[in-house]
């Protein structure tokens, strides 16, 4: 299932020496929010995990298949009123693998962090 366009907007993209950033909204209105901690709605790290996907796939304009998470650290939970930007740093592409190391921050903190491999279609 996709979350983009309806848990998530992209608000902006910028393309750095060695990164790509990408700003996102959060949907405070979804309805995960409403099952997931009502009262403290906090973003599932399923989710977060799917976003990154889905702006890849989005920057590569390539289906994705995740075949490898590795030393995922969340640091501080993503409320539905964050507008977080997605970090992708080294990225790498071997044959028909992207890895990618992901940074998911702020201009205050870092929530997450993950190093993700995918197949590419």
């Amino acid at each position: 299932m996709k979350l983009i366009n309806d848990f998530y907007q992209i608000i902006s993209t910028e393309q750095c020496e060695g990164e790509y950033r990408c700003k996102v909204q959060m949907n405070p209105d979804h309805a995960l929010y409403r099952v997931h901690f009502p009262g403290n709605p906090v973003t599932p790290g399923v989710c977060l995990v799917q976003m990154a996907t889905e702006i890849l796939e989005q920057k590569y304009q390539k289906t994705l298949q995740l075949c490898k998470a590795d030393n995922i650290k969340f640091k501080k939970t993503v409320g539905s009123n964050e507008a977080p930007s997605f970090v992708f740093i080294k990225e790498l592409v071997e044959g028909n693998q992207l890895s990618v190391r992901v940074s998911i921050e702020d201009d205050e903190v870092q929530f997450v962090k993950m190093s993700l491999r995918y197949n590419v279609a």
